[in-house]
């Protein structure tokens, strides 16, 4: 494959999909030449702290190597005027974004965000429009902006595993609960593991859940919103 840097000079079609600004940080995403995706990063030179969310990207994107998520092809680093520029490259994947999930898209969510978490990577999004719909019907997850790496699972990774699924299903499920409870075991057939594993991601899941809505409770709002 070749590297982020030989990808962007030697592209001829660009095609910006969004821009945003977090706090210090212009992002930009490209579309390039129909095959990659390029992430682009502006952060002022002055600035001297600021998040590096193309080092987790990269490197869970790297643990995946395909099962389940886009290949990476590399980031690197550049200077244009006063800002410093971060690129980061990555394959492009044809496809439509989940709007909703359906009871027959259960055992492929389960297969794919088990096969994520089986090489301890949370994506830490699982909201629906984070899932694609690739042309030929099988599902990827596009969006590793937040993900995060552990270097082994343990207690600490089946933590943050549980607060994943408390996620999945507010925002991916959005709280239907005979989807969940359909998803619930297709998942850890596909995780595996003992049934304490099992039980403290489930108890994870739901503490989660409790605290979240124990949050909104005190700042007035809606539990559910």
């Amino acid at each position: 494959m070749p590297t982020a840097q030989d990808i962007l000079a030697a592209a001829q079609r660009w095609e910006l999909l969004r821009k945003r600004r977090a706090k210090e940080t212009l992002r930009s995403v490209f579309r390039v030449d129909g095959r990659y995706v390029a992430k682009k990063f502006e952060i002022p030179l002055d600035v001297r702290r600021y998040r590096r969310p193309w080092l987790a990207e990269d490197a869970c994107l790297r643990r995946l190597d395909g099962r389940g998520a886009p290949r990476t092809c590399g980031w690197f680093e550049e200077t244009e005027a006063d800002q410093r520029v971060v690129w980061l490259v990555k394959e492009f994947v044809a496809g439509a974004p989940v709007e909703t999930f359906a009871a027959t898209d259960l055992p492929a969510v389960a297969r794919l965000l088990a096969g994520v978490h089986a090489q301890a990577v949370m994506t830490d999004d699982a909201s629906a429009g984070n899932f694609l719909r690739t042309l030929d019907g099988d599902l990827q997850f596009l969006d590793f902006g937040r993900a995060k790496w552990f270097r082994r699972p343990g207690l600490g990774f089946d933590l943050h595993v549980g607060w994943e699924l408390a996620k999945l299903r507010r925002e991916g499920f959005r709280g239907d609960a005979p989807l969940w409870n359909a998803f619930v075991p297709l998942y850890f057939a596909a995780l595996g593991g003992s049934r304490l594993r099992r039980a403290r991601i489930l108890a994870a899941c739901s503490v989660s859940g409790a605290l979240r809505m124990a949050r909104k409770f005190c700042q007035g709002k809606s539990p559910r919103s």
